[in-house]
């Protein structure tokens, strides 16, 4: 539990994972929290994956959230023999898993054929192979080759540009939703949310399973990012999905809308997550491009809430080796903030009510006293409130509840505790703060010398306390 960590690292679960002992060593290295990719796998597996990361939590006693990722309603192929193609070729698409006819890709979604038409450019899973359409007919599409490359099953197929017209939530988005009440996960991802109305159905269908977990919209087609200013006032956190927009948008628009992403999530006070091809030369690698390292460090200087690892952890060959270089990578770019970055963040940021004006004069006087903020908080609010604002000191909370912990975890600058089972009654407060301090006392990550800044607000009670001290 490193106090000067800000930025927190996700990663995801995958063959390369699917094992006790490297999530457990992708936390000691500083991983703080795990996402599923629910487009793969079933039930069975997706329970082996909470199960570890659970073992793991219980382990090392700390919060780790889980974020179970859904499929959302894409368009995918169906399954197939892989074959290579070269520019030029023609290839099928087709409803028909039994076409003969020379390279044959099955996509069973109507919705494919009614959008393409003819000169439209077809993206191949994340873009590594694009076709040219030639000819639409009633179940199948014609193209032609436009770079050379290998043609797997199961991947997206995406027309360059187009939305399809598919119902939200899918059928395997249902079944991740009723999972997630199993298993209760901290987060659910919201992929290709496109309106308002979509986050609204998938927090009624999981009310009705009796559990509803942090919401997480991921942007990544036009509408989504047309509608971000509603969609993010609706959800917990926003993931800026780097893969789906790069099929959606001109690559070289892609870092203003991520830019733009980032900063309505943050003027709105939800967790934003960065994620796709952000240390990707380490899939094959043990250590990263220049330019991966370069791009994570500039999403650090963004103030994002936390960075997301996909192939990276989940398929790539040093999943470990992945979570150590994103460490030391984030810890040299926070390391070279500037006060000026952090003061023109804050400058854009406005206190809306009383609780808010203390947190934000909290965490000036915590930084102009170089002190370490101890707090214990019942809602979560306050947390929520000192990561907002960026601090740039030391901050550890306690709260009182295992599924708050998790999810207050992925915020910027916080060090959660879940004292669920050590805190209870009406002194809660109180005795939360001062249990915490024993803690962090007795684990060594506060020491003499430091200028401990206790606090904690009982909004209903409209009081806040501050508390000064050396530690002796």
């Amino acid at each position: 539990m490193d106090g000067l960590v800000k930025v927190k690292i996700i990663a995801t679960l995958g063959p390369s994972s699917r094992d006790h002992d490297v999530v457990k060593k992708m936390v000691r290295e500083g991983a703080a929290g795990f996402r599923i990719n629910c487009a793969h796998g079933d039930e069975a597996d997706w329970l082996e994956y909470v199960k570890i990361v659970r073992e793991v939590s219980s382990e090392l006693d700390q919060a780790i959230p889980l974020i179970l990722d859904t499929p959302g309603p894409q368009v995918r192929s169906g399954d197939f023999q892989e074959f290579k193609v070269v520019r030029g070729d023609k290839v099928l698409f087709s409803m028909d898993p039994d076409a003969k006819e020379g390279k044959h890709i099955v996509v069973p979604a109507r919705e494919f054929y009614s959008a393409a038409s003819i000169g439209d450019t077809i993206l191949y899973g994340d873009g590594e192979v694009s076709f040219r359409v030639s000819e639409v007919g009633e179940g199948f599409v014609e193209a032609l080759a436009l770079n050379e490359g290998v043609v797997k099953p199961r991947k997206k197929v995406v027309v360059e540009g187009k939305e399809y017209d598919v119902l939200f939530p899918s059928e395997t988005d249902r079944r991740v939703f009723k999972f997630s009440s199993e298993v209760k996960a901290s987060f659910v991802a919201l992929s290709y949310v496109r309106r308002q109305r979509d986050v609204e159905v998938a927090r009624d269908i999981l009310a009705k399973h009796g559990w509803v977990p942090g919401l997480i919209a991921k942007i990544e087609t036009r509408s989504g990012f047309n509608n971000m200013g509603e969609i993010i006032r609706l959800v917990d956190g926003v993931m800026v999905a780097r893969g789906d927009l790069g099929l959606h948008f001109p690559l070289e628009e892609l870092p203003l809308i991520q830019e733009r992403i980032v900063r309505e999530a943050v003027r709105q006070g939800r967790v934003v997550i960065v994620a796709t091809e952000v240390l990707e030369s380490m899939i094959e690698n043990p250590r990263p491009s220049r330019s991966d390292v370069v791009d994570l460090y500039n999403s650090v200087k963004d103030l994002v809430d936390a960075v997301l690892f996909t192939n990276e952890t989940a398929v790539g060959k040093y999943p470990v080796e992945v979570v150590k270089w994103a460490r030391k990578i984030i810890d040299a770019a926070e390391s070279s903030l500037s006060t000026a970055l952090v003061s023109e963040y804050r400058s854009s940021i406005e206190a809306r009510d009383l609780l808010d004006k203390y947190v934000q004069g909290l965490v000036l006087l915590a930084e102009s006293l170089g002190g370490v903020i101890v707090g214990y908080s019942r809602s979560g609010r306050m947390p929520t409130l000192l990561s907002k604002y960026r601090p740039q000191i030391r901050i550890y909370v306690g709260v009182g509840d295992k599924l708050l912990a998790e999810k207050l975890s992925l915020r910027y600058g916080l060090n959660i505790v879940d004292m669920s089972r050590l805190i209870s009654g009406e002194d809660e407060y109180e005795r939360g703060v001062r249990k915490l301090l024993e803690t962090l006392v007795g684990k060594g990550h506060v020491r003499p010398g430091d200028i401990v800044v206790e606090t904690y607000a009982k909004p209903r009670d409209n009081m806040h306390e501050i508390r000064i001290s050396q530690l002796q």
